[in-house]
């Protein structure tokens, strides 16, 4: 009889779970209840039930929360999740914990109740067996594919100590190989994008599908993944298809198959034929610069590495800078001006496609200027998900196989933008904001306050100073010191005029004021200021 423990903060889905089937039939029997994750600890320590039910929304510890915990004390049990609709990133959570299942709680049916019972009952089998000594001893030896991916992962991705010795019978079965490198990436680029699923989620699925497809075109293959978004086969074509067209044919099916089932895109490396397993190390570096070739082409989806071939390489390496734009960029953000956002974003797209940076050095820039944009306007009130985490985005422009496919993240980041600045403009305090900045930035070389800026717009003084501070997260007057002393560097870095001239020319009434208001917006003197600039000049 396996013992079950149901777990859900309401009782009428407890209730409702426990009636919706006759548990002896199943050879099952309800042994505990709890209602949240604390109570559920401590009846599974004393019960050690054989499957587990739980919500995965509950107050004080969730149920991811409750099966790590478990898992961190060693409780070995079968566990379904039951969910909500709206739940499925976290069920997808779950399944990565080893969830048997997850239920629906609305579309619950006595049917889906006893199939994922009959599951989770063979988890607890193949879990009796394996602590069986001789099953477990049978499971301990590896079969044919298991000792081939463990041979191939130790000669391709570690880097042994000393040189690893020639297995005669995987040798055997690979007189003759290549290497494929194979770059999954979704097929439609887009700014901040986030997939249905992961590469963790669909792994089996998709090893289980270019494995079938190799099958049809190899006497022999095998398959590691180096990275999430990375496959990387060692394949022995069969005598009458030992060619480039059978290897194109093969990479095209897989495209064809990852684009069907997944919405995603692959671009594949591959390396010449190896007559030797010592060999494929330099096969696998002759596969990555194969798929090399086609980040600098995107029309070449499948590249074969030939010697000398230097046709897609860019020149040496030199220092590729965008931020001689940013200032472009910065007055283009605060006048919301989307044209001429998209002016400055064509003429970086130029510079790309000009100077074909490499990989590191494109991803590099895209990430300089989304971190730029992204501090100009993260306190603006957009919502939560308009910028997402730095290291998200570099996630994802590293996931991306070509040049054309960054050009197009950065064309789609652009029109992000150009969305939130005429979101901005629409607003009709933003708008008076905007216009106070605009009048700030046109007349800094004046005595202004608040007043002088309100009878400008034609607003009373209060609401200005509501709106602005509301929206800048700072005061009028705050916001003038800022843009005077911004002014006031780079008059000190001319190196042409004495303090007192600076303070005149920017409307200050005396040089100690000015002093203070550069030191309160700084942290330094005026005169600090001039002497660290000169010192980093020399």
């Amino acid at each position: 009889m396996y013992r079950i423990i149901l777990i859900d903060d309401e009782p009428l889905i407890l209730a409702g779970i426990a009636s919706l089937i006759c548990w002896e039939e199943h050879d099952c029997c309800i042994v505990g209840k709890a209602t949240n994750g604390n109570d559920a600890i401590d009846l599974i320590m004393d019960t050690r039930p054989d499957i587990v039910i739980t919500d995965i929304r509950m107050p004080v510890m969730n149920g991811l929360e409750l099966i790590e915990a478990c898992q961190k004390r060693d409780c070995e049990f079968a566990f379904i999740f039951l969910t909500n609709l709206e739940d499925f990133q976290l069920a997808k959570q779950a399944v990565h914990l080893g969830a048997i299942d997850y239920l629906v709680k609305l579309d619950l049916q006595p049917k889906a109740l006893i199939q994922a019972l009959e599951r989770a009952k063979e988890y607890c089998s193949r879990m009796e067996s394996h602590h069986n000594r001789e099953l477990y001893t049978l499971l301990l030896k590896d079969t044919q594919k298991q000792q081939e991916q463990n041979y191939f992962s130790r000669l391709l991705l570690s880097s042994p100590d000393k040189e690893l010795p020639p297995d005669a019978e995987i040798s055997a079965r690979y007189p003759g190989a290549y290497l494929i490198l194979l770059q999954m990436k979704p097929e439609q680029i887009l700014f901040g994008q986030t997939m249905d699923y992961d590469f963790q989620f669909i792994s089996s699925q998709l090893l289980d599908i270019v494995s079938g497809i190799g099958a049809r075109y190899f006497s022999s293959h095998n398959i590691l993944t180096p990275h999430k978004d990375t496959l990387l086969l060692v394949v022995c074509p069969k005598p009458e298809s030992d060619n480039e067209k059978s290897l194109s044919d093969f990479c095209a099916k897989v495209n064809t198959a990852i684009g069907t089932y997944f919405a995603l895109t692959a671009l594949f490396g591959v390396s010449r034929k190896k007559s030797r397993l010592s060999m494929l190390p330099d096969a696998f570096v002759e596969a990555q610069s194969a798929l090399d070739h086609c980040y600098y082409d995107s029309a070449l989806r499948i590249a074969f590495y030939k010697n000398h071939d230097s046709r897609l390489r860019p020149p040496a390496q030199r220092e590729f800078n965008i931020n001689f734009l940013k200032k472009s960029m910065s007055a283009a953000v605060l006048e919301n001006e989307s044209q001429d956002l998209r002016e400055i974003f064509r003429e970086l797209s130029e510079l790309f496609t000009q100077y074909k940076p490499d990989k590191t050095q494109a991803v590099s820039a895209c990430i300089n200027i989304y971190s730029y944009l992204h501090d100009l306007l993260q306190s603006e009130s957009f919502e939560d998900n308009a910028f997402p985490y730095s290291i998200d985005i570099a996630g994802q422009l590293s996931g991306l196989g070509s040049l054309d496919d960054i050009l197009l993240w950065l064309e789609s980041f652009c029109e992000k933008i150009c969305t939130l600045l005429t979101e901005r403009k629409e607003k009709r305090s933003d708008k008076f904001v905007h216009m106070a900045k605009r009048y700030i930035h046109e007349h800094y070389t004046e005595k202004m306050t608040l007043s002088d800026i309100a009878d400008h717009l034609k607003i009373s003084p209060g609401y200005l100073s509501t709106s602005f501070s509301n929206y800048m997260n700072r005061t009028v007057s705050d916001y003038i010191a800022e843009v005077k002393i911004e002014h006031a560097k780079e008059l000190i870095d001319s190196g042409e005029y004495l303090i007192y001239e600076i303070a005149n020319q920017l409307g200050f009434e005396n040089a100690y004021y000015f002093s203070k208001v550069f030191k309160k917006v700084t942290g330094m003197s005026p005169k600090n200021y001039e002497c660290r600039h000169k010192l980093s000049r020399n």
